[in-house]
């Protein structure tokens, strides 16, 4: 009986041990995955979009204080319809950028041909939007039949493109610290404005804010930040003709991919807006906005994945594993955070949005679960090529959620959108770890090995 005691002591003494050991291993595994380039960029690249996310809240917070529900409603429109044509005209660009300019004979001259296609892309494809706004959106139709906001529509649709393109030149030097310094610049300047231009313009008063501060967030890039992740650069107009033709030899594919993958954000609250109206349509945007907070992070590290597994492929299935690692690290203490006190989130932009806005936004929280499955497995795939099957996944995906949200949210409502989201994603999730998780690639000892 002593002998018997003597050793569960020393099994009690051993376990304390035990834990330490194991608590430092795995400090020590966090502390070495942190200080490497993936999750560097990564840091940074969730920094920026939760700088942006957050003053974006307040942006929001502050319009819903001094703007009606339905010009948040129309605004929100206006403003996803810019995204929308940026989204068209960028060609894919901007992932050929963060796949090849770090590597490239002259980055000038790759970046500046970008960035004048992706200027006349957008031009063209604004004016184009706009001719069929009365037709397609009669709520927003007043946006092309007043020169004056016409004009700023092109303008603001032009900047936001030169926007994307810049940010995927900074993401692809793997200089994303400067991307924050660009995205901070952007939200700052936008805070500032809605009231000045709320006695004047009303809901267009709110897309100016937007506009104006994404060209100021633009040429502050230009100006001060891509020479510093491009030596020597200087803005100047090229017409590569040879170049594009290689860019959107990659690109093509890619494009389609962000193209359909990309589309239910911008959709959404054109689709509100047409079957429930504009005040309907602001208590739809105050929870899809502050959803996409949550959003941002397996969105973030996604983008480093692939940046990161472009330069390594045979560590992608280690770098697949950590993504995932540091994504729910995150994800899930933010995603009940949400959940838990998502209406006193919403108290902050008013009382209405509190009531109508909270459902949609818990089960929008919970979305992000199985979203992120999603994003490291599209990265993954990129990285490994297999573009083709990337763009099944997407095309699929946008379909089911733009046809059953459509259809859904004329008789049960806002919360229909996100009950769509959630079962759709949820699906498609358990398809992919149940399916593809072979398409990561090998463990490194097996290729090893092999």
């Amino acid at each position: 009986m002593e002998r018997g005691t003597e050793s569960n002591d020393g099994a009690s003494r051993g376990k304390p041990a035990l834990a330490r050991r194991g608590l430092n291993h795995y400090l020590s595994v966090i502390a070495h995955t942190a200080r490497s380039s993936l999750y560097a960029n990564a840091f940074y690249i969730m920094l920026s979009q939760a700088g942006m996310a957050l003053l974006g809240f307040f942006f929001w917070v502050i319009v819903a204080r001094y703007y009606t529900e339905a010009e948040v409603g129309y605004s929100s429109a206006i403003i996803s319809a810019i995204g929308l044509v940026s989204l068209i005209a960028h060609m894919g660009l901007e992932s050929f950028l963060v796949r090849f300019l770090s590597r490239a004979e002259a980055p000038v001259n790759l970046f500046n041909t970008c960035l004048t296609y992706s200027a006349i892309a957008a031009f063209l494809v604004s004016l184009l939007f706009a001719a069929g706004m009365t037709v397609w959106s009669s709520e927003i139709g007043f946006v092309a039949t007043q020169p004056v906001f016409l004009a700023a529509f092109v303008c603001f649709s032009v900047a936001s493109n030169i926007s994307g393109t810049t940010s995927g030149a900074l993401i692809g030097c793997r200089k994303s610290h400067l991307l924050l310094v660009k995205d901070t610049a952007f939200g700052v300047v936008k805070l500032a404005l809605p009231l000045l231009f709320v006695a004047y313009f009303h809901s267009f008063g709110i897309v100016a804010s937007w506009g104006i501060a994404t060209m100021a967030g633009t040429v502050i890039a230009l100006i001060a930040l891509v020479p510093r992740a491009i030596p020597g650069y200087v803005f100047a107009p090229a017409f590569g003709a040879r170049l594009v033709r290689r860019a959107w030899g990659f690109s093509s594919l890619s494009y389609g991919i962000t193209l359909v993958g990309t589309m239910p954000k911008y959709a959404m609250p054109l689709i509100v807006i047409n079957a429930l109206g504009p005040e309907e349509n602001g208590f739809f945007y105050v929870a899809w906005a502050v959803a996409t907070v949550l959003y941002l992070i397996p969105g973030a590290v996604a983008q480093s994945l692939f940046a990161e597994g472009s330069y390594n492929k045979r560590a992608l299935r280690r770098h697949v594993v950590h993504a995932f690692g540091m994504s729910y690290l995150l994800l899930i203490p933010a995603c009940l955070f949400f959940v838990l006190l998502g209406g006193p989130i919403l108290s902050t932009f008013g009382a209405g949005y509190s009531e109508r806005s909270l459902d949609l936004l818990r089960i929008l929280a919970l979305t992000s679960l199985p979203m992120t499955v999603e994003r490291v497995h599209f990265s993954a795939l990129r990285v490994r090529g297999y573009l083709k099957e990337v763009l099944k996944w997407r095309s699929l995906l946008t379909v089911c959620l733009i046809a059953a949200s459509w259809y859904f949210v004329r008789t049960e409502g806002l919360e229909a959108i996100g009950w769509v989201y959630l079962v759709v994603h949820g699906v498609s999730a358990v398809l992919i770890l149940a399916l593809r998780r072979g398409a990561w690639g090998e463990k490194e000892g097996a290729v090893q090995a092999s």
